[in-house]
């Protein structure tokens, strides 16, 4: 006899939210960089054949002119057919055919796509900054022993206002200004207890590990931001088992007062399997709540193993809204794409160099769950994943693999220097090269996905 077990109805939307939110997202990243090479190749004259989304058979479509646009089944890709563009095809010498075209206007069809993925990105952040996005108020939490933060006299709860004749309104510009001003003497004016103080203080020049693991010479006080109330209890955790909830303010881990990740990491998360007490402020009345770190083995950013306490919480601190006019979004919209393009162009090469371990790599199941997690955590950061994720596919695309955009340039390239395309053999084998490193990586990367899961 078989036993039919009904799924809660929540799990069942919880789960279709989720794959909503992660098709939309794909289909957005795909269609972007298609209507590149769509809209360039329209531009100098090349025919389209066909503009789809997805992969495999044709469930909708419709023709216009002289292009098919269509929906196919496997939503993980999509392509833009031009015509005379394949190998050995019939036609490349008629007019309106991609190898016959020009091979500046070639390079620009290849190049459109991923242009097109950081466009979007732009327009994403654009969005974003003039709606407004959630960021950490600069309001000191912890002040190191021997610092130049104590020194002059700040303390927890003093809330930044301005270095020198910068106002301050996230931590993020007082960590930026402190960081580039080593070995200078900086008026800091800061709120205590209604009262405005300043305190002159002169950041010092230590090396701090960057999020690659390098070494990196900055200006530090010695000061970290107020970072204590419960914003995410994931289900079936530890947290969650002894009634965390959001919102919940964590003061004391046994005798460790929080103000950050840095007191919790030395109060819990360095204690696996260690029951400890959990003072937390709820709604104005104390409690206190026993939990037991569940032992986790994971890996640090060189691959070394390391065991750390799993908890199931998320903390912030007290939030503002980083909020700009026209030309100020517009700015900070281009400060934070070209950032994300420096961090993610370093990754892509520390993972080919394998400063970054291989098993890092992740494929659809990953971002599926990365989306899930965003959904969860509303509208604004969801739309922010999306533009990381097209600065990235932006970035692989640009890659000099043959079958990728980045192979096609450089193939261009090459024929720009040479005066004459390559043949169609090398160019064939090429393909063929870079369509099995290709499906060797998506292999990979769906192994990782798996692996991840079941661990």
């Amino acid at each position: 006899m078989f036993e039919l077990t009904i799924l809660p109805i929540d799990a069942i939307f919880d789960f279709s939210t989720k794959m909503l939110a992660f098709l939309a997202g794909l289909a957005a990243l795909i269609f972007v960089h298609e209507l590149g090479h769509f809209l360039a190749a329209r531009k100098v004259g090349v025919v389209v054949e066909k503009f789809a989304l997805g992969f495999g058979p044709k469930l909708v479509g419709f023709k216009r002119g002289n292009t098919e646009y269509l929906i196919a089944a496997i939503p993980l890709g999509g392509y833009v057919k031009m015509k005379g563009e394949e190998v050995g095809e019939e036609g490349t010498d008629e007019k309106g055919s991609f190898s016959a075209a020009p091979v500046e206007h070639r390079l620009a069809i290849a190049f459109a796509g991923p242009l097109f993925n950081i466009l979007f990105a732009i327009s994403i952040y654009y969005f974003v900054y003039l709606m407004g996005v959630p960021a950490l108020a600069p309001i000191v939490g912890t002040v190191n022993d021997d610092s130049p933060a104590l020194t002059a006299g700040l303390q927890n709860g003093d809330r930044i206002l301005a270095i020198g004749d910068k106002e301050i309104l996230y931590w993020e510009q007082l960590q930026k200004i402190v960081h580039e001003s080593p070995g200078q003497s900086l008026n800091i004016k800061f709120e205590r207890d209604g009262n405005i103080e300043n305190a002159p203080i002169s950041p010092v020049a230590e090396e701090i590990t960057d999020l690659f693991g390098d070494k990196e010479l900055v200006g530090l006080i010695g000061i970290t931001p107020l970072v204590n109330k419960i914003t995410l209890v994931k289900d079936n955790t530890p947290a969650a088992r002894a009634g965390i909830k959001e919102g919940d303010i964590l003061l004391k881990v046994d005798e460790t007062e929080i103000f950050g990740w840095a007191n919790l990491k030395t109060a819990a998360i360095d204690k696996p399997g260690q029951e400890l007490s959990f003072h937390i402020l709820r709604n104005g009345a104390k409690k206190i709540l026993k939990i037991t770190p569940e032992a986790k083995t994971t890996k640090d950013l060189q691959g070394n193993k390391i065991n750390i306490g799993m908890l199931g919480l998320g903390m912030s601190g007290e939030m503002t809204q980083e909020q700009y006019g026209f030309l100020g979004a517009f700015k900070r919209a281009l400060e934070e794409t070209g950032k994300l393009i420096f961090l993610i162009t370093v990754s892509i090469k520390k993972m080919i160099w394998g400063s970054i371990p291989a098993d890092s790599i992740g494929g659809p199941i990953l971002i599926f769950q990365i989306y899930g997690e965003q959904v969860e955590q509303g509208f604004n950061e969801l739309i922010r994943l999306t533009a990381l994720l097209s600065i990235n596919l932006g970035l692989l695309n640009l890659l000099p693999i043959p079958v990728l955009d980045g192979g096609h340039i450089f193939f261009f390239l090459i024929e720009i220097l040479k005066g004459k395309p390559i043949s169609e053999s090398n160019r064939e084998r090429a393909q063929q090269v870079g369509l099995f490193m290709l499906i060797g990586l998506m292999v990979f990367a769906f192994y990782n996905d798996i692996i991840r899961v079941i661990s």
